[in-house]
């Protein structure tokens, strides 16, 4: 992770991958897995749907955190960029 600002966003990098699928095995949920603090599963709004086009690419996403009711990180997407590394 990289870090929060004073305004409450949180900015991450990592490689989108694949965590939710339909009965028809299509995606239907992405996370963001970092080296250091895990995963971050992200927010189905509208800029977080644009990442399923990046599954198993590099990206730093910048968001506002939660935990979910299962205590698991989520990121609702507010920008974001593919990385080269």
């Amino acid at each position: 992770m990289l870090g929060t600002g004073s305004n409450g966003l949180t900015t991450i990098r990592g490689l989108i991958i694949p965590v939710d699928w339909n009965d028809r095995r299509n995606i239907i949920g992405t996370a963001v897995s970092t080296n250091l603090e895990g995963e971050y599963l992200i927010d189905q709004n509208a800029r977080g749907e644009e990442l399923i086009a990046f599954l198993r690419q590099k990206v730093k996403v910048t968001g506002f955190v939660r935990e979910d009711e299962l205590g698991k990180k989520v990121i609702a997407v507010e920008q974001y960029e593919v990385v080269e590394e």
